[in-house]
């Protein structure tokens, strides 16, 4: 775990600790002052993320709103993140959205109950924050509370997040070409996968664009900034591929530990 080690650590030697991870260069921060002094005090000297794999072959090639460098795009990216789902107004305006797909949750753990099946929390709980979150983006539930397509795109969000931190070529690039655990040919294959799932998304929301006419969607906002109006900055095909994938897997896996942490509890 991690966390726990570099915890541990901090205690040992102080709030700001260098690593050498391979051949990078690796600072970590370990307390609120030292957060505060990375990410707000002297932000604009760490805005840019280094390269990698992950951001490479399945971020679109570092065009999402994680990985993006700093400048007038990311600045967009950000802006229209913070302003349509994140703020305080975008999270009001949405309530309505959390309020539904806790109910179809709940219903969905009483028909289990009443037929005898087991209540698997965690599955209805990932269901039910990616169905929120699909409906904020694109006006409609992805996924039923059971089916094997919420399964494959759940199994797609774990391995997304788990062949993005075990590649050793992020840590000693001078051998990364070899992919000698063969992430990166992992990291392709998915990204085909996600790239399809994205493109239909994508193609059947435009076509369905006349429905929202009056309240938009964070996409229907999202592609009005495509390049339309060159005296704009806009946004590549790319750009809203990978904030959508960004969106929808980040906030499932997140959701996903927060529903292994429910369980435990339980247990």
């Amino acid at each position: 775990m991690p966390h726990v080690t570099l915890t541990n650590m901090a205690k040992k030697f102080g709030p700001i600790m260098f690593f050498k991870m391979g051949t990078c260069d690796t600072v970590v921060a370990s307390s609120p002052d030292t957060a505060q002094a990375f990410l707000k005090a002297l932000d604009h000297n760490f805005l840019d993320r280094p390269t990698i794999a992950g951001s490479t072959h399945l971020g679109y090639n570092a065009q999402d709103l994680v990985f993006a460098n700093y400048g007038p795009k990311w600045k967009l990216l950000r802006k229209l993140a913070n302003q349509h789902m994140l703020g305080g107004r975008a999270l009001h305006d949405w309530a309505h959205v959390r309020a539904s797909e806790v109910k179809h949750m709940l219903k969905a753990m009483q028909g289990c109950a009443k037929e005898g099946e087991l209540v698997v929390v965690g599955d209805l709980l990932s269901c039910a924050i990616t169905n929120m979150v699909s409906q904020v983006v694109l006006s409609q539930r992805i996924f039923s509370n059971k089916g094997l397509e919420s399964k494959e795109f759940k199994d797609m969000v774990v391995e997304f997040m788990t062949i993005s931190g075990v590649n050793i070529g992020d840590f000693v690039p001078c051998i990364a070409w070899m992919d000698l655990q063969g992430v990166v040919g992992k990291m392709k294959r998915l990204h085909k996968r996600f790239d399809v799932f994205l493109t239909n998304i994508i193609e059947e929301h435009v076509k369905s664009s006349h429905e929202r006419k009056g309240k938009p969607d964070f996409l229907d906002i999202v592609m009005t900034n495509n390049g339309e109006d060159p005296s704009q900055e806009s946004l590549s095909l790319s750009n809203i591929k990978a904030l959508l994938l960004v969106h929808v897997s980040f906030f499932s896996f997140s959701n996903a530990l927060v529903s292994l942490l429910i369980t435990y509890s339980l247990l």
